[in-house]
């Protein structure tokens, strides 16, 4: 794949991104910067660039012994990851409830971006769940975006794309995911605020307890490999 050599830098890193969240680069994959520059079809500098954008997003790690790997995530982080969800996405529905913006469009961009994830999350393929996590992440993302404040919003989309690389190297329980996320949507078309916060906060409870059940099975089967 040749790239346009204006955004060199920046094309590596939304590719190697994507692909880690979508788990085409699973954790504690080796990133080695003149594999991956034959690979996209240019010199390794740009690589090198992208890969410390994704160490700066919590995607990749670097020691001195293996180099840059993509992250792998246990317990403790997952519970840190969630904690910063919850307030953060909490406290930017309050904001964009407050202000009025849970209005007739952003309801039918969510349930349009629901209706997708229900789709996808049903199917089993790698590629179909990654489609769902897309779907998932756009879900959040509405809700946080409508509180319309960028530095909120570009932190709370790193954060989930962590969040989403835990879920994508050994799938869970989306069929719950998605009841949740129209528990959330049915709230705010209601007007109830509480009703949307409790919605919003059940289900990011239940997703962080998916998660640290996915991070232990994981452990399990290293363990077991050793």
């Amino acid at each position: 794949m040749t790239m346009i050599k204006t955004t060199l830098a920046e094309q590596a890193y939304q590719e190697l991104r994507n692909r880690i969240i979508q788990g085409r680069l699973p954790e504690g994959f080796r990133l080695f910067p003149n594999e991956l520059a034959v690979d996209l079809g240019i010199s390794p500098t740009p690589i090198k660039e992208a890969c410390l954008r994704l160490e700066a997003d919590g995607l990749v790690t670097t020691s001195s012994r293996r180099g840059m790997v993509v992250r792998s995530f246990d317990e403790a982080d997952v519970e840190a990851l969630y904690a910063a969800r919850i307030l953060i996405e909490k406290g930017a529905v309050e904001a964009a409830f407050d202000a009025g913006r849970f209005d007739a469009p952003l309801q039918e961009k969510l349930a349009d971006t629901l209706a997708q994830h229900k789709y996808f999350a049903a199917r089993h393929s790698l590629d179909d769940l990654s489609k769902a996590l897309h779907h998932d992440r756009a879900f959040h993302s509405a809700l946080v975006d409508a509180a319309q404040m960028p530095i909120i919003s570009e932190t709370h989309a790193r954060i989930v794309a962590q969040t989403h690389t835990v879920f994508v190297s050994l799938p869970g329980d989306y069929s719950r995911s998605v009841s949740e996320h129209q528990d959330i949507l049915t709230a705010i078309t209601s007007g109830n605020k509480e009703a949307i916060l409790q919605a919003l906060k059940t289900h990011l409870e239940m997703s962080r307890r998916n998660t640290l059940q996915q991070v232990a099975i994981l452990k399990a089967r290293k363990s077991s490999t050793a």
